[in-house]
């Protein structure tokens, strides 16, 4: 083989490169390439901090709740058993109170009364195509902006919204947690509440019923001027027999009278007298009296209508009486299976943004950009290497 053919055999052969990695190589490119490395850096550092003070800050509102129910199956209350099992160690998981609250939480009805409360359709859907309905676009935005999130171990629910401006922030966590407890007090439509609906109507009724009665027998008492009957009529029946008596003994002298003496005798005539106004006296009090005041020949109706006015005001007031014992029964037993939410951490206004986070922009943004810048370094060593290989070839 001569010279010629050697050389064109070396020529032709593959080259393999070592595969060992040289670290001081590595250094060299980099330091061959800090130019690129540190523009690229310092550009992308300088960028970011421009666009994290050109941005709209985000503030963020939260409040924490917790669900309690006064049922005779829970065990206490929900929160203290929380409690007790956290620092116990021990995960309680998911009630059956806490899923009812966060289903009610992630549910459109609620979302749509906070937008309506508050008027958020003009803030949070203000360019709306003429397909879509602004109601449905707010809502899209304002999931966006909420978040509800729950610890397994405790049962405790976040509600929190980031909005540009902190005052609506605080605003909408406010109305979502007010709007939260009026749900669930509307629809907890538990057996004890359907009973006490059923009484609440009962007990209004017969109130009615009551007044009714209390109004008749006010109206019989005004025009008979019976107030106590009993009293009244034994002041009269007295004077009855007081007069019915008094006539007896009258009739009793003047008989003697009339046997001892002539009739115009002034002592007899004065005793007929007597017996005359008697009789009248006797009369008017057994004539049915054209006055207010019952006669006694009045006493039987007017005694019966009015027994029959007091028994029915009578029996109205124990139904009554009934009623409300029963009604306020009912009232403890909703309100032993009522749910509600315990407030652990009202809503603030806060005065701190949490987006953006500049410093830590800023920190990904240069250590981003050294190994972009450094990547490039390599990319393009690589890429002079190929070229001045192939030259070498040609």
């Amino acid at each position: 083989m001569n010279q010629e053919e050697s050389k064109t055999k070396q020529v032709c052969e593959p080259y393999y490169e070592d595969d060992e990695i040289d670290l001081y190589e590595l250094w060299l490119v980099i330091k061959k390439r800090k130019k690129l490395i540190l523009g690229l850096f310092f550009s992308v550092v300088v960028l970011t901090v421009v666009v994290s003070f050109i941005m709209t800050p985000i503030y963020r509102s939260t409040a924490t709740v917790i669900p309690i129910s006064d049922s005779k199956s829970s065990l206490g209350s929900l929160g203290s058993l929380a409690a007790v099992a956290g620092l116990a160690g021990i995960s309680l998981g998911e009630s059956d109170e806490s899923q009812k609250v966060l289903a009610v939480l992630n549910s459109r009805t609620i979302k749509e009364n906070v937008i309506k409360r508050l008027d958020l359709i003009a803030i949070l859907a203000k360019d709306v195509s003429e397909d879509r309905r602004p109601l449905n676009v707010a809502i899209e935005e304002f999931e966006k902006i909420l978040s509800i999130t729950q610890d397994k171990k405790t049962g405790v629910i976040s509600i929190s919204v980031d909005f540009k401006d902190p005052k609506i922030a605080t605003q909408i966590v406010n109305a979502y947690i007010q709007e939260l407890q009026k749900i669930l007090n509307e629809k907890a439509l538990t057996v004890a509440k359907m009973n006490r609906i059923f009484l609440e109507k009962q007990l209004k009724e017969e109130e009615e019923r009551l007044k009714k009665y209390q109004y008749e027998l006010a109206q019989f008492q005004r025009k008979t001027k019976l107030i106590e009957p009993k009293e009244q009529l034994k002041g009269t029946m007295e004077l009855y027999a007081g007069l019915i008596a008094q006539k007896i003994s009258l009739q009793v002298q003047l008989r003697q009278l009339e046997s001892a003496l002539s009739d115009n005798n002034p002592k007899i005539q004065m005793i007929r007298e007597q017996l005359k106004a008697i009789d009248s006296q006797i009369k008017k009090l057994e004539e049915k009296s054209k006055g207010a005041f019952p006669s006694i020949a009045d006493v039987p109706e007017k005694m019966t209508q009015y027994l029959d006015l007091l028994r029915k005001l009578k029996t109205s007031e124990a139904i009554y009486e009934t009623l409300l014992k029963a009604y306020e029964q009912a009232k403890f037993e909703e309100a032993k299976k009522s749910l509600y939410v315990q407030i652990i951490d009202e809503p603030f206004i806060p005065d701190k943004p949490i987006k953006p986070k500049k410093a830590l922009m800023v920190a990904v943004a240069g250590v981003g950009s050294l190994f972009i810048g450094i990547f490039l370094a390599f990319f393009l060593e690589w890429i002079e290497n190929i070229k001045r290989r192939h030259q070498s070839i040609e």
